[in-house]
């Protein structure tokens, strides 16, 4: 014979309580995600090269994350220069919100002195700004400036030649040939 076996019923308190922890856990879970919400947002027309840069930007955020020591609310806004008294490929402004979180808003140029920057160049003063944030200290506000040479030739045109070197100063010199000249008197 078989026995059956009664299930215990809970109590509605237990009920309650045990659901309330289930939703405290979600609730931090998701609180936790949405602190650490990654913003991009590229302002510029063209939409193709638009999506391309937000995707490599989140991708290249994500693998940063890890460096940033305090986790710290990042906003990424990517323009097509930014303004300032010297233009840079990008900086960054720390501050602490009203309820105690840290934003970090970083700010990157597409376009330096007139040099359209590569997206590589983009993700680099991107890595630069994380890392000026790991670095810094507990600080209201900081801004970490990255500039890029302003001798660099503008892109889009042919690959730029290096200067021409002087001759050798040790190299024997050889003069051209000409043809001995030929008498045509017949």
């Amino acid at each position: 014979m078989s026995k059956r076996t009664r299930k215990r019923r809970h109590s509605p308190p237990e009920l309650l309580r045990t659901a309330g922890h289930a939703i405290e856990k979600a609730a931090s879970w998701i609180r936790g995600r949405l602190c650490r919400r990654i913003r991009v947002e590229v302002v510029i027309v063209d939409k193709p090269r638009r999506q391309a840069l937000q995707r490599q930007l989140a991708a290249g955020l994500r693998q940063l994350r890890h460096i940033l020591p305090d986790q710290p609310d990042i906003a990424v806004l990517v323009q097509q220069v930014i303004p300032l008294e010297r233009q840079r490929a990008g900086c960054c402004e720390v501050a602490t919100q009203p309820d105690g979180r840290r934003l970090a808003l970083i700010r990157l140029a597409l376009e330096v002195n007139g040099r359209r920057l590569s997206a590589d160049e983009v993700l680099a003063a991107l890595a630069e700004q994380c890392l000026g944030l790991a670095r810094q200290q507990a600080q209201a506000t900081a801004v970490v400036p990255v500039d890029l040479d302003p001798g660099d030739p503008p892109s889009g045109g042919a690959a730029a030649r290096p200067p021409d070197l002087p001759p050798d100063p040790l190299a024997p010199y050889l003069r051209p040939y000409t043809a001995p000249p030929t008498d045509q008197a017949a």
